[in-house]
Parts: C-alpha cells; structure tokens; sequence
C-alpha cells in the first residue's frame, strides 16, 4: 500500500505529505492561507448549515459562536500548534487541523481535571494561552503556524460536506427526541440523565464520585465529562444543551475527516478518503426484507453491523469521544510505519493514549492485541521484528495496565464477560420482534443461523479485504500498516462474538473496529481498480464503472424487497431469512468469478473492483431507509419535535425525567451550593406496579440539580456489577448497603428528629426531596425541626435540613 506520491515532495515532509510553504510565520500569514484555500466555500456552507439547524432546535446562534469560538481557540488551533510542533512540520492542513483537534481535546481535559482539583477550573484556559503565546515567542516553534504547499481539492470538500451533512440531517432524529427543557428525552431513556449528571458532576468535583450514590467510586471512562464541564465554564453554556445539541457533532465530523485523511495516507489516491468515509457511515448490512427498523444494538435489522449511524453515536459520548481519539492515534501509528522519525511522533503517540485511557474502555485492548498481532504476524513472515509496532505495543500495554489501576478499579470488567453468540442469542428475543424467526429449533440454533448472517452481511459490506488476500497482494497484506487495520477489525468482530453484556454493550467492540475494516475494505478497492500509488489514478470512466456497480447493488437489494418478499412473521422463517442473502451471495459470487477469469485471460483483475462495488452497494439502501425515516417522521409529526403523545410511555410518563424532578432540580441548581447532599425517597426508574422489580437505573434528581444524592438510583455502579446475582440483569439488583438506604428511606416514611438527625450527623444531608409518587411519605411539613419547606413542584416537595 503505497504512501509514496511523488518524487518532487519535500524530504522532511513526511510520507504522503506535501512541501511546506516558506515565507513569514505567524497567525496572520496562517489565516491568509486559509482565507486562499478552494476548501472554504464549502466549509463555511457546512457551518452556516449547522448553525441554522442547531437554531431551529433551540440554540441560539450566540451560543453556537461561543462554542465554536471555543472549539477554535481553546481545542483546534492550540492542538493543531502542539501536534506540528511534535511533528517537527506542517502537513496538509486538513490533516493537521482533525488530528490537533484530537490532541487539544486530550490537553484540555488533563488540565482541566488538574485545574477542577486544584478548585480553580478556569485555570483550563492556561492551556491554549499557554502554547498559543510559547509558539509566539519562542523563535524555532514560529515554524508550526506555517502551512503547507498543498492544497485540498474542491471536490474532495464538497464530497466530505455531503456526507458530513448528512450526519447533520440523522441528528434531527436526536434534536427532536431531546429537548433543552423539559421534557428532557424519551420515557424509556435512561442514559441521558447518566451523562447529564456525571457532566454535572465533573463541573463541581475532582475526583468525580457516581454522584446518584455518593461515595461510590466512579469506575468508568469518564473524560469526555471534564470537556463537556471545560466548554461550559469557559462559555457558560448548559450542560445539557452541550450533551443533546453541541458537543457529539464536532466529534463525528471529526472521526470521519480523519477516516478519509488516512485513506489517503493509505492509498496516495484523493479518492479514497470520501469513499472511505461513505463505506464507514452508509455501508451498512444489507436488508433485503425491507421491513422497517428503528435504531437498537442491532443496528437496524437482526445482524450487528456496527453501524455508526445508529443513534448510538449521539446518544453515548464516551463513544464519540474515544473513536475521534483512535483514529488520531491510528494516524500516528500510520505515519510512524511508514517513515516519521524522531521522539516527536512518540510523545503525540504517548499523549493521545493517555486520552484514549479515559475516553473509552475497549479502545486501548483493542489497540494493544492489534499491534502484538502485527509484530507476531511480521515475525512468522520471515519479516524480522517490527521495532516500532513493538514499542507502539508496549507503550500501549503499559497504558491499559496504568488504566485498569488508575480508572476501572484494577480490573472491573462493568457487567462484560466471555459468553460466544451472546449478541445472536438476541436473535432469538429482542431481534424476534423484528425478524419474526419463531419457527423450529432452539434459541441456540436460532442464534447459530444469526451468526452466520451476520458473517455474511461483514462479507459484503468489507468486500474490499478479500482482495487482499490474493497471492499477488502478499506484500501489501502484510504491510504493517495493512495489517494494523486488520488486526484491528478481527479484534472487534471477534469481540461481538466472543463476549456478552447485559445491556449489550459488546456491540461497541464493533463499532469502534467498523472505521478500520472500511479502510482495509476501500484500500482493497484501490488496489484491484488500479488506482492506488502513485501510478494509478481514479478516471472518471473507472468512478463511473464502479458507481454502475454500486448501483447494481442497491437495485438487486431493492429488487428482492419487491420480487422475493419475506413475511415479518410465520412459523417457518428459517429458510426464508437465509434465502435473500444466499441470493445476495451468489450474485457477488457470480461477479467475481467472472471478473477472476477476465484477469487471467486478460491480466487485468480490475473487474474485481465491481464485484466490491456491488457488494458496497447492497448495503446502501438501510442508510438510505434510516436517512429517509427522518424526514417522514418530521414530515407527519412536526420537524420541530415528536408530538408529546409519541413520548409517552405505558405507564404514563413523559420523560426519563419527569416534570417534577426537573423543575425541584432545577431549583435546587440555583438555590444550593454544589458541595450539598441531597437526600431522596424515589429510587426507581420509571413507576413502578405492586409485585414488579426496582429498576435502580435512576439518575433523575442528580441529572437535574447538578448535586449528588445519598441514595437516588444505584445503577451503571461497578458494585452493582459485582453483586448482581446470575441470572439477574444488573437494573435488578438490589442496594448494597441496606443500612444507609433503611436510614435514608426512614427520613421520609418516619420523620423526626432522629431520623432526619440519621442523614444529616452521618450522612451530612443538606437537602430532603420528598416524592409523594415513590411511596408513602410522613407529614414532613408538620415538623418545626430540623427541617424546613423551601421549594414544591407537583408531587416533589424540598426541605432544607437545619
């Protein structure tokens, strides 16, 4: 896989990097080329699209300028200045400015949790001022503000900005669903007041607690938290209009402008990176039923694709945060493989691990196992050691280690264990609902034949790596760079068949593996259409043969949804689920061995490239229902937000956070100080029927008042992992410590001096929030002492304890 362009390019300007221009150095000779660059127009069209679409759900354009101006000044540019600096030159400055926005976050957050325990959280703003002024002054560093000879075509910005916008157009389903007052999320959604709690929390304390239990250690990859909690202090910008609005959209942009900066890194090939982009966004697991699906762990259909188009990607920040993060670090790595010198790279390196430590969980294991496997794989190739692979994985190694001490408590595995077709087994209950597969067989074997899909559906949808495993292609398959990317994505396929969660939280492995198998898939395409390197160019006469074929795709899956229909329910669906793709298959098949024979008859394997494109293709159509499913809902129920009768849960709520909660938290927001503990009778999660299990998920009242709570919820806790009895999801479990809650619950069911005096000696409560819903409350406001009424909302009554 060459990375080699030309043999004009500067020498010290890396691999696959332009000459860097000469001249003055400094902030204005930088923002004069940026004003020169052909990529401007469509940036400004995306961010003035952005800003408009964020304006019609509620963010004031105020607002929007005080986050970007943030992102800009106290994220990106410092970033950018950090990473050249390291580097030792300026690149393309696409590249560059993704990859130091990757950077600046990680510096921001390790200096924003300095400054939060130093109880001085402005002092995050020492950073960007920091390296802004010490490039400024200190002469040999004026070089980072210098740009680079090359320049990004026109084309290559225009693609980007379609598909970026159409990840802006799939947000519309969050910003519908989610409000900036109440109601809040959906009924059924727990992790929204998880997020905005620990937001909260990370605002006001350092080391961050489960603020819903106080005390309880904070197991968990907890960064994206303390930069959500940075951007607000500096902008005074609410937490939840950063979680819900602005905070994932940077990111996602983010992750897919490095996807296509590594494609071509990869390839040489300007192409590659658009196409990478759309083959990691679109690409997804062909559905030939055609029934309608909403987003789930399963993506949209019964075969986990890892899919980042799943609402997952808006509603899971560590996962947002973690894969803009990798891909910095996987550019890195690249860039080391493939030539960069010095100690620079390997401090970037370094710092970006430390990031991706406490960003999210799987990344760091998943990059470790990567690259063991790349140095095992170049030493029984007869390659000899591949020292830098070798250090990457020790320095890796090494993190994770510090990680499982410093952060997941030595080792919490968070409810993940070994347990193989864990996420089939779903097949057979929740993906049922979809499927109707209730015919013959076991569960077991029901979850063998949703193995198998699935395998099926990672075939077509990655097409492009078989290629690589032709004879002819043994150099580059066993590139390290190649192989990288591949041990990457074994590592997460393996992952989702291999493990099990109870909330189905392996499914992350393969999303976090699904950028990597799509640039191997696409490094593959280039490869067999002879446009890679510097010898081979993407014609528009080959683009258009290769688009015939992904044509030819989604009208095959199209034409079976109307031709070969399957029934979404019946008795005997074994055959008929596995027909269409097996159909699919032979298709593929059919192309590829006449594309195998035309390349020995002709020795020219360029035909292969359609069979990848058409595999490509079948996949489109579910990006294209989930894109579309958007504007008809929008269409039918208002653009603005989903119709308050479609938020309302079965036993009557509105929210996850109902509107009780929400206004006696707010109260409490602006009328406590954030050192207060609150104490709550209402521990469940939605209401509950006599007979019916807690569900300990609760998060409501600490969500809502940015305080933490004695006892409100007790769930998404290492301990309640721990103590979960088998066979028990772990919303199940019960309290660990029956005391504390026997003496919190005593407060309101029996109140008195004693009681209160329990909570407020030992505990040291500051705050009663009484909820007449979660069971029987005693006559609080009767008492002259130690409590007094401050506050009612509806059901909710706050006393302030004395």
């Amino acid at each position: 896989m060459s990375t080699t362009l030309d043999a004009t390019r500067d020498p010290v300007a890396g691999p696959g990097e332009p000459p860097a221009t000469a001249g003055r150095l400094g902030p204005r000779e930088l923002l004069a080329s940026l004003l020169r660059l052909p990529s401007l127009p469509p940036l400004a069209a995306g961010l003035a699209g952005t800003a408009a679409t964020l304006r019609f759900y509620g963010v004031s354009l105020p607002t929007t300028l005080a986050f970007a101006g943030w992102l800009t000044i106290g994220v990106v540019l410092p970033g950018l200045l950090l990473w050249r600096a390291l580097r030792g030159r300026s690149g393309w400055l696409v590249a560059d400015v993704v990859a130091g926005a990757a950077v600046g976050y990680v510096v921001e957050v390790l200096t924003y949790i300095a400054a939060r325990a130093a109880g001085q959280p402005l002092l995050v703003l020492a950073w960007p001022a920091g390296m802004i002024a010490v490039s400024l002054v200190v002469p040999r560093l004026r070089r980072v503000w210098r740009g680079a000879a090359e320049r990004t075509p026109a084309l290559w910005a225009w693609s980007m900005l379609l598909v970026i916008g159409v990840l802006v157009l799939r947000s519309v389903r969050m910003f519908r669903s989610h409000g900036l007052g109440w109601p809040v999320t959906n009924p059924a959604d727990a992790d929204t007041p998880f997020h905005l709690a620990l937001i909260a929390e990370a605002k006001h304390h350092m080391p961050m607690q489960a603020p819903w239990v106080s005390g309880e250690p904070l197991i968990y990859h907890w960064f994206v938290y303390p930069e959500m909690a940075a951007t607000s202090w500096v902008t005074g910008i609410d937490p939840l209009t950063l979680l819900v609005r602005l905070t994932p959209l940077p990111m996602l942009a983010g992750t897919l402008l490095l996807v296509a900066v590594i494609a071509r890194r990869l390839t040489g090939g300007w192409w590659t990176g658009p196409v990478a982009a759309v083959v990691t966004l679109f690409v997804l697991a062909p559905d030939p039923y055609g029934w309608l699906h909403y987003d789930g762990w399963f993506g949209f259909g019964a075969y986990e694709d890892g899919s980042m188009f799943r609402m997952v990607a808006w509603s899971s920040p560590t996962q947002t945060f973690g894969a803009l993060l990798f891909a910095a670090v996987v550019l890195v790595l690249l860039d080391r493989f493939n030539g960069d010198r010095g100690k620079g790279p390997w401090l970037l390196f370094t710092l970006l691990l430390a990031g991706l430590a406490g960003a999210k969980s799987p990344y760091l294991p998943l990059l470790t196992g990567a690259l063991v496997l790349v140095v095992l794989v170049r030493l029984a190739t007869r390659r000899g050691l591949h020292r830098p692979a070798l250090l990457a994985a020790a320095l890796a190694a090494a993190c994770t280690v510090a990680a499982q001490v410093v952060l997941y408590g030595g080792g919490a595995n968070q409810g993940l264990v070994v347990r193989p077709l864990a996420t089939m087994e779903g097949f057979a209950t929740v993906a049922a609902t979809w499927t109707g597969y209730t015919g013959p067989g076991t569960p077991a074997g029901h979850a063998r034949v949703a193995a198998g899909l699935t395998v099926l559906c990672w075939l077509f949808m990655w097409a492009g790596i078989l290629v690589l495993t032709a004879p002819r292609h043994r150099e580059l398959l066993l590139a390290p760079s190649t192989l990288l990317l591949l041990a990457v994505g074994a590592g997460g396929l393996a992952g989702v068949l291999l493990f099990g969660h109870p909330g189905g939280s392996q499914s992350y492995l393969i999303v976090s593996a699904r950028p990597y198998l799509a640039l191997a898939s696409v490094a593959g395409l280039a490869v067999a259409s002879g446009a890679s390197g510097a010898s081979g160019a993407m014609t528009w006469a080959r683009g258009g043969v290769l688009g015939l074929a992904t044509t030819a795709g989604v009208a095959a899956v199209l034409l079976m949804r109307r031709l070969d229909a399957v029934p979404p329910a019946g008795e005997r669906l074994g055959w008929e689920l596995a027909r269409s793709y097996l159909i699919l298959a032979g298709i593929a098949l059919a192309v590829t061995v006449v594309g195998a024979v035309a390349g020995l008859i002709r020795r020219d394997g360029r035909i292969l490239a359609v069979a990848v494109a058409l595999c490509a293709g079948y996949g489109l159509p579910t990006a294209y229902d989930q894109t579309a499913v958007v504007v008809t809902d929008t269409a039918a129920g208002g653009w603005r937000a989903v119709p308050a009768a479609d938020l309302v849960d079965r036993d009557g709520r509105t929210s996850a956070i109902d509107r009780d909660t929400w206004d006696a938290g707010r109260w409490l927001q602006a009328h406590t100080a954030p050192g207060d503990l609150l104490a709550t009778n209402a521990h469940c999660f939605g209401l509950r029927t006599v007979g019916e299990p807690c569900d300990n998920r609760r998060f409501a009242l600490a969500a809502a008042s940015g305080r933490r709570v004695l006892v409100e919820g007790w769930g998404f806790t290492n301990t309640t992992y721990e103590r979960a009895a088998a066979g028990v999801p772990p919303w199940f479990a019960g309290f660990w410590d029956p005391d504390r809650l026997a003496a919190n619950d005593a407060a309101f069911t029996d109140p008195g001096p004693a009681t209160i005096g329990v909570l407020r000696d030992r505990y040291h409560v500051r705050w009663l929030v009484a909820d007449a819903t979660a069971g029987p409350v005693g006559d609080l406001g009767a008492l002259r002492a130690p409590v007094v009424l401050r506050f009612t909302a509806g059901q909710l009554t706050v006393y302030e304890v004395t």
